[in-house]
């Protein structure tokens, strides 16, 4: 049976931070530092039917760092990963700014690995 082991690039360019083996991979191409980034769960169907996939979540930061409006703006396959990419999403804190910022994409990767 396959396991959850999470591979995650966040598709933006920048600063690059990486923790432990299977731990995300964060990219951020702006100058709002994360502050605490989640990684998804992976939906327990998908797991047992090992389907992988990824999802593009679009969200805004307000002034206090969080995370504003998260919406899916492309998923493979759909609507399989969105809920759990943007309830992560959601949970995510960035550093504190004069104005909110908005434009931020970014890239879950669902990968199974044996």
């Amino acid at each position: 049976m396959k396991m959850n082991s999470w591979v995650k690039a966040f598709a933006l360019s920048g600063l690059m931070l990486s923790g432990l083996a299977g731990a995300p991979v964060l990219a951020m191409q702006d100058q709002r530092e994360p502050v605490r980034v989640s990684a998804p769960d992976y939906p327990r169907s998908a797991e047992r039917r090992g389907i992988e996939g990824y999802v593009v979540i679009a969200y805004d930061i307000d002034e206090s760092g969080d995370v504003v409006e998260p919406t899916v703006a492309e998923a493979e396959p759909a609507g399989v990963f969105d809920r759990a990419a943007i309830r992560a999403v959601s949970s995510w804190r960035f550093a504190e700014a004069a104005t909110t910022t908005t434009g931020h994409q970014t890239r879950l990767n669902f990968t199974l690995q044996d």
